[in-house]
């Protein structure tokens, strides 16, 4: 299942594992993103702001979101492939011959 888009990082489009919130423009990207970022340009990438990664926020309720349905995933995965396992390990009954 692809994630909600409110979960993927807006620059590289892949799932956050740590949001933050970036002070001038109040974009949430991925820390390592805008850790990545900051290391070749110090500006907000959505308006130039002058930016430092100490001056990000971590996006806490975001954050337990992810976690949450990232959780929700592997247990719906693991419903999924038990129910597959029950409909293999169904018992036939060997047929008789009968004379």
């Amino acid at each position: 299942m692809e994630a909600p888009e409110d979960f993927l990082d807006p620059i590289m489009s892949t799932l956050m594992k740590e949001p933050v919130i970036l002070p001038s423009s109040g974009k949430v990207v991925d820390r390592s993103t805008i850790a990545k970022h900051l290391l070749s340009d110090e500006t907000d990438p959505f308006n130039r702001q002058p930016l430092t990664l100490d001056m990000v926020r971590s996006d806490h309720e975001l954050k337990d979101k992810i976690l949450k349905w990232i959780k929700d995933q592997v247990e719906e995965q693991e419903e999924n492939m038990s129910r597959k396992e029950e409909n293999t390990n169904i018992d036939i009954p060997a047929t008789q011959d009968v004379e």
